[in-house]
C-alpha cells in the first residue's frame, strides 16, 4: 500500500516540505502547483517488489551515457520533461545515497546504491520500473559493496563494477537481465575481484566488457564468462603502465579510448581485441572527463580538482601528505608546483592524433563531455555550463552561471540540456540559448549525471535516493504580468522574444472609447500586457485611471481601447494581474486619498480597493496567490489574492520607508528602506524579520538576487549581501545608480546619473562593460543577446555576443520627444510612452 501526500502550494520559490519527513515511511510525492525553485525532501518508496507492468524492449545503454557522443538521453517520441517536480523517488533498506547515474532501457531503470561505512559498506544493483518506481527486481549479493560505478545495459547483459575509491579489491559483476526479471532477483552470469577500486562504468561491446579498475588498469571480459559463475579475462592492460584508470572507456571501430587521472594524465588508444597500446596524447593535468567520440574526433575535459576538492585543496593535500612523509617544505613545494586552477576541453582528430583545438575554463571540467548536432556541451567547477561548436571550439552564446559546482554530466535532448549541481539543483535549460526554463531541487547533494527518457529526468542523490523528477512538455500556465517590467528584478524583457537587428516605426497615441484617437493623453507608467491586452495608465485632463488596450494577433496595429477604470489619482506605477484579475495603485508619494484597485479584466469594473498611505511608495508585485505591496508609509504588506472576493490579510510588516520593489527568494522577502537606510529580510510567510544589515548610504534601487547575493544600488554603487545577511559585502563601483536594477541570464544591469548603461556580473562583482550616451532613469532592456538603451536621439542595440565594444541604432526617436516610461518588448515589438506622442510601439525590421 502506498500512501499519497498532496503538497500544496506555497507560491514561487523553494517550497519547504519538512512535514513530510515525518509521515510514513512509504508515501509517494504527488505534484500539487507551485512555482519556481521548488524543494522535495524526505518521502521515499517502499523497497519491496511490487507491482510492476511488463518488461518493454528498448534502445541498449551499452556504455557510460548510453552510446559514444554520451548524450545521456533516449529521444523517443514522448516530450522532454520541462515542468514539474519529483514523480517518485526510490530507497530501500536504508540506502539513500546513489552516486551512480541511471540507466535507462526500454521501461527500465537500473542503478547502484551506496551505503558508506567505517568497517563494511552495502549497496545493491537495482531495476525499477521507469513510470512507478515500483522494484522490479535487486542484486546484492552478500558482500556487495557501496558503489559508484554505472551499469551497462546491453541485450541480456548488465555489466557493473563495484566499490568505492577507497576499496581496494573491487569486483566486476555481470548479470542476466532477463533471467533477473523471470525470477524477479538479481541474476549473477560471472564476476571479477580486481586489485583496486572499480570507479569505472563498463563498456560492452563486440561480445566483450571493457572497465577501468583505478590502479589496477583496464579489463577486457567475454561478457559471457566461462560458464561457471567465473570471468575470462581476454585482456589486461597492467595499472602499472595505465595508473589511475577510473573513466569509463568508449568503443568505436574495434579501438577502446579511455582517459587516465593522477599519475598517468592521458588519453589512450588501445586495440579492443588485443589491448596493445595504438597511442597516447599525455595531458597537462589529470583527465577524469569520459572520453566522447563524434564525427571522427574525440573529446575529453581535465584539471586537478576532483570530485570533493577544488585544485587548491588537493594541491594543499598532497603538499600535507609529502610534509607527513618527511619531505622538505621546499621539495613538497615544487613537487606540487604544477597543481594549478583551470581546466580545458580538448579535441583531437583520431586519424592524425593532432589536437585541432583547446577550450579554457576558470576550474577543471570533470563532467563527460556530451556532443550533439555539432555542438559541445557540459559543466565545469566554475559553476558554469558551456556550449563549444565541436568543429572550431568556439564558445557559443554565453555560458550559463548555475550557481553550483557541476561535476556530473549533462543530458542532451533535442530542445533541452539537463544539468544537475553538486548542491543538487537540477537545470533543464533552452538547448539553443543555455538559458534556464526548469529548476528542481532534488533536496540534497548529487554527484550523479541526469538520464533523459519517456519524459522525465532520472538521477540520483547523495542523501535522497534515486529520482524520477519532471513531466513532458513545458507547463502551460495562465499568462501573468507580476509587476512593473514584467515583476521584480526583470527589465521588461517577459516572454523571451527575439529582438531583431533594427526596428522601426508601428504606431503612436492613444484610442478613446469610441475608437477615435484621443488628441490629448498622458502615460507615465510603464505598460502591463496581458492575454491579447495592453493595460496602462492614462489621464485624460482631470479624468485619470487604467486603461486596456486590446491589440490584437498583430502588434503593429494600433489598439482598441475596451474600458478605462476611473482612479482619484494618475496612474504613476505599472499595473499587475493575470487573466482572472488586474490591480493597480493610483498616485505617487504625497498624493491624497491613494488606492489599491482589482479590477475584473473583461469589464474594468472594480472588484475591491484598500487604501494606500499618502506617503507610501506603492510598488507592488504578485504571484498567483499572494501580492505584496508597500501600502503603508512605513511598512509592507501581503494579501491573499487567490479567490475572486476581497483580498484577505495575511500579515503585515512594520519597516522603514520601503525603496522601490521588495524581491521574492523562495520563502525570504527583501525590502530596501530608509530611515534608517537598510536592507532587510522578512519571512514570506507571515512577515517575521528575519535580518536587517545597514547601508552606505540610502538605497536607489528595490534589491534584486543573483549568484547567491542580494544587491542594491547606491549613491556610488551596487551592494551585494549573502542572503542570509552575514559575512563581508561586495561593492560594484559603477558611479550613483539612476535607474532599477534588471537581470538576464548571468548579468546586471543598470544605467547612471552620468549617462551610462553599465552591465555587471555578479558572480565576479564586477562591471563587464559601460556604454556611454545613456538617459539616466530608464533601465536598460537586458536580453540574453542584447542591450537595448536610450541616447537622446536614438533607441540603440549592444550586441552581447560579438565581443565588441559598439553599439548600432535600433531605431530614431528623437522625434518622439521625451521618454517617460520604459521600454516593455512584447513579441519582438518594443512599446513605451513619451511625453509628446503618447504610447509608442516600434516594430521589429527582418534580419539580413
Amino acid at each position: 500500500m502506498v500512501t499519497e501526500i498532496k503538497r500544496e502550494d506555497m507560491g514561487p520559490g523553494m517550497v519547504t516540505t519538512a512535514a513530510m519527513a515525518q509521515a510514513a515511511p512509504a508515501v509517494r510525492l504527488r505534484e500539487h502547483g507551485g512555482l519556481g525553485l521548488a524543494h522535495l525532501g524526505g518521502v521515499a518508496f517502499p523497497g519491496a517488489t511490487g507491482d510492476v507492468g511488463v518488461a518493454e524492449a528498448g534502445t541498449d545503454w551499452s556504455m557510460w551515457r548510453g552510446g559514444t557522443s554520451r548524450r545521456g538521453a533516449v529521444l523517443g517520441d514522448v516530450e522532454e520533461p520541462a515542468h514539474g517536480k519529483v514523480v517518485w523517488k526510490f530507497s530501500k533498506d536504508g540506502i539513500k545515497s546513489y552516486y551512480s547515474s541511471p540507466t535507462v532501457v526500454g521501461n527500465r531503470v537500473y542503478a547502484t546504491s551506496a551505503k558508506p561505512g567505517l568497517y563494511a559498506t552495502k549497496g545493491a544493483i537495482a531495476c525499477l520500473d521507469a513510470q512507478t518506481g515500483e522494484l522490479a527486481w535487486e542484486f546484492k549479493e552478500e558482500g556487495y559493496r557501496a558503489t559508484f560505478s554505472s551499469p551497462a545495459v546491453s541485450g541480456k547483459y548488465l555489466a557493473v563494477g563495484e566499490g568505492l575509491h577507497t576499496t581496494a579489491d573491487a569486483r566486476v559483476y555481470c548479470l542476466d537481465v532477463e533471467e533477473s526479471a523471470n525470477r524477479k532477483r538479481g541474476v549473477k552470469l560471472w564476476s571479477h575481484r580486481t586489485k583496486s577500486h572499480v570507479e569505472s562504468s563498463p563498456c560492452i561491446a563486440d561480445g566483450k566488457v571493457f572497465i577501468g579498475a583505478g590502479d589496477d588498469g583496464m579489463y577486457c571480459f567475454d561478457v559471457e564468462g566461462d560458464g561457471n559463475g567465473a570471468a575470462r579475462v581476454l585482456w589486461h592492460a597492467e595499472g602499472e603502465k595505465y595508473p589511475d584508470c577510473e573513466t569509463s572507456p568508449v568503443y568505436h571501430e574495434g579501438k577502446l579510448y579511455f582517459s587516465l587521472g593522477i599519475g598517468g594524465q592521458a588519453v589512450v588508444c588501445v586495440d579492443a581485441n588485443t589491448g596493445q597500446e595504438q597511442w597516447r596524447i599525455e595531458t597537462p593535468s589529470p583527465v577524469f572527463s569520459s572520453p566522447t567520440i563524434a564525427d571522427g574526433k574525440i573529446f575529453f575535459g581535465m584539471g586537478h580538482g576532483d570530485f570533493v576538492n577544488t585544485a587548491e585543496k588537493v594541491k594543499e593535500i598532497r603538499r600535507a601528505a609529502l610534509l607527513q612523509k618527511g619531505v622538505s617544505a621546499e621539495e613538497a613545494e615544487k613537487a606540487v608546483a604544477h597543481i594549478v586552477k583551470g581546466g580545458e576541453v580538448w579535441c583531437v582528430d583520431l586519424a592524425t592524433r593532432e589536437m585541432e583545438w583547446r577550450f579554457e575554463t576558470e576550474r577543471t571540467v570533470l563532467a563527460t563531455v556530451a556532443e550533439a548536432d555539432g555542438r559541445l556541451f557540459f559543466g565545469s567547477w566554475d559553476k558554469h555550463f558551456y556550449c563549444v561548436d565541436a568543429k572550431t571550439g568556439e564558445m557559443v552564446g554565453r555560458p550559463w552561471n548555475a550557481h553550483g559546482a557541476i561535476v556530473s554530466s549533462p543530458s542532451v535532448g533535442r530542445d533541452y540540456v539537463y544539468a544537475v549541481t553538486s548542491a543538487g539543483v537540477l537545470l533543464g535549460l533552452d538547448r539553443e540559448r543555455i538559458t534556464p526554463v526548469w529548476k528542481v531541487s532534488l533536496g540534497s547533494a548529487s554527484k550523479s549525471s541526469p538520464a533523459v527518457a519517456m519524459g522525465h529526468v532520472y538521477v540520483g542523490t547523495t542523501d535522497n535516493g534515486l529520482m524520477c523528477v519532471g513531466r513532458p512538455g513545458v507547463e502551460v500556465k495562465p499568462p501573468i504580468w507580476r509587476g512593473g517590467l514584467g515583476g521584480p528584478g526583470r527589465g521588461g524583457w517577459v516572454d523571451d522574444s527575439a529582438v531583431t537587428a533594427s526596428g522601426s516605426y508601428a504606431w503612436t497615441g492613444y484610442v478613446g472609447e469610441n475608437g477615435d484617437s484621443v488628441a490629448k493623453a498622458d502615460s507615465r507608467a510603464p505598460v502591463a500586457c496581458i492575454g491579447g491586452a495592453y493595460y496602462v495608465g492614462l489621464s485624460e485632463g482631470e479624468r485619470h485611471g487604467l486603461a486596456r488596450l486590446d491589440h490584437g494577433k498583430e502588434l503593429s496595429n494600433k489598439p482598441v481601447r475596451k474600458w478605462l477604470a476611473p482612479s482619484k489619482n494618475p496612474v504613476r506605477i505599472s499595473a499587475a494581474g493575470t487573466e482572472e484579475a488586474v490591480f493597480f495603485v493610483d498616485g505617487r508619494p504625497g498624493d491624497a486619498d491613494r488606492a489599491l484597485h482589482c479590477l475584473d479584466p473583461a469589464t474594468g469594473a472594480q472588484r475591491w480597493s484598500r487604501p494606500v498611505d499618502d506617503g507610501a511608495g506603492g510598488e507592488f508585485f504578485i504571484t498567483y496567490d499572494r501580492l505584496f505591496i508597500a501600502d503603508k508609509t512605513k511598512g509592507v504588506t501581503c494579501l491573499d489574492i487567490s479567490a475572486r472576493g476581497a483580498a484577505g490579510i495575511l500579515w503585515s510588516a512594520e519597516t522603514g520607508c520601503v525603496t522601490g520593489m521588495p524581491f521574492l527568494v523562495g520563502d525570504i522577502l527583501l525590502v530596501a528602506e530608509t530611515g534608517p537606510a537598510r536592507l532587510s529580510a522578512l519571512d514570506a510567510m507571515n512577515g517575521a524579520r528575519l535580518w536587517t544589515r545597514p547601508l552606505s548610504s540610502a538605497p536607489r534601487t528595490g534589491p534584486v538576487f543573483a549568484a547567491d547575493r542580494v544587491w542594491v544600488g547606491l549613491a556610488d554603487g551596487v551592494a551585494g549581501f549573502g542572503l542570509v545577511g552575514q559575512g563581508e559585502g561586495t561593492h560594484i563601483p559603477c558611479g550613483p545608480v539612476a535607474s532599477r536594477l534588471v537581470l538576464s541570464g548571468s548579468l546586471m544591469a543598470c544605467t547612471t546619473e552620468g549617462g551610462q548603461a553599465v552591465l555587471m556580473d555578479p558572480e565576479k562583482g564586477e562591471v563587464t562593460t559601460t556604454i556611454q550616451g545613456a538617459v539616466a532613469g530608464l533601465p536598460p532592456v537586458l536580453t540574453c543577446d542584447e542591450v537595448l538603451y536610450f541616447t537622446e536621439n536614438d533607441l540603440r542595440r549592444h550586441d552581447l555576443n560579438t565581443g565588441e565594444d559598439k553599439s548600432t541604432r535600433w531605431c530614431l526617436t528623437g522625434w518622439m520627444g521625451k521618454i517617460v516610461a520604459p521600454v516593455v518588448v512584447i513579441d519582438s515589438h518594443l512599446v513605451f510612452a513619451t511625453e509628446r506622442r503618447g504610447l509608442i510601439c516600434l516594430k521589429p525590421e527582418a534580419d539580413e
